[in-house]
């Protein structure tokens, strides 16, 4: 992309959108209600950005397409199925990957050229997704979030309380409450390390590359037991790596 361009990401997800605007090496991120469409048009106008992408989970809001295309004259790539990418897409229905995956291991691709690498992004779902030195995403895995697991647990059972990841977790719990969070915090724990473990001795990972909300509070329990690095902003750089190759091609 040119010197100075200001490329800003839209993720639209089920209960929130996320605008990301990269300028050099700097970003800025913005968070608002799916709802709030004035609040982020305020927000476009304020960031100034010359480009962008857009990338949804769920149905496309096409009126806050259609306003971010015109807020940027045209400027803006919109993330489908059909769109050309950087990165192979090796799965068996293609049209039914989430679009915030295949972003993400554009993202992975470029940041990490040449390596075979584990994408876990922990938000309300966790993906543990392979990406190849190819560059292809190969698959992976989906699981329940932390919120999910707590809520789950307090939700199904008659007696044990909504627990927050916030507090102790030790080994071994030595409370109603620090049983769960130990439970729900170092199980996923465990389970994002044996996953990274199986991908780096089947197809050679050399890291597990971890974003997300928990991705923070997750690396610092996994960090002392493999490879990770944390990428908050992976899902815009891979907006950005697919709008350019767009841009190229």
């Amino acid at each position: 992309m040119e010197t100075g361009k200001r490329f800003l990401a839209v993720d639209q997800g089920n209960s929130n959108i996320k605008l990301t605007l990269i300028s050099g090496e700097e970003t800025e991120v913005c968070r608002f209600p799916s709802d709030a469409c004035e609040e982020v048009f305020t927000a476009v106008d304020r960031l100034r950005p010359d480009c962008g992408a857009f990338c949804s989970v769920c149905r496309i809001d096409t009126r806050m397409v259609e306003s971010l295309r015109m807020a940027l004259d045209g400027r803006l790539l919109v993330m489908s199925h059909s769109t050309s990418l950087p990165v192979g897409i090796d799965y068996s229905t293609p049209g039914t990957l989430g679009l915030d995956r295949v972003a993400l291991a554009a993202g992975a691709a470029g940041l990490y050229r040449g390596e075979t690498v584990a994408v876990a992004d922990a938000g309300t779902a966790v993906t543990i997704d392979l990406v190849d030195s190819r560059p292809a995403f190969r698959g992976g895995r989906i699981t329940p979030g932390l919120a999910l697991r707590f809520d789950s647990l307090h939700r199904h059972t008659a007696a044990l309380p909504l627990v927050t990841p916030d507090g102790a977790a030790p080994l071994a719990g030595i409370s109603t409450e620090t049983s769960v969070r130990s439970g729900v915090l170092l199980g996923l724990s465990d389970e994002l390390c044996e996953t990274f473990r199986q991908y780096r001795n089947t197809y050679g990972c050399t890291r597990l590359v971890l974003t997300g909300g928990d991705a923070p509070l997750l690396g610092k329990c996994i960090s002392s037991r493999i490879p990770v690095s944390l990428q908050p902003h992976l899902l815009a750089m891979g907006l950005l790596y697919i709008y350019e190759y767009n841009e190229i091609n």
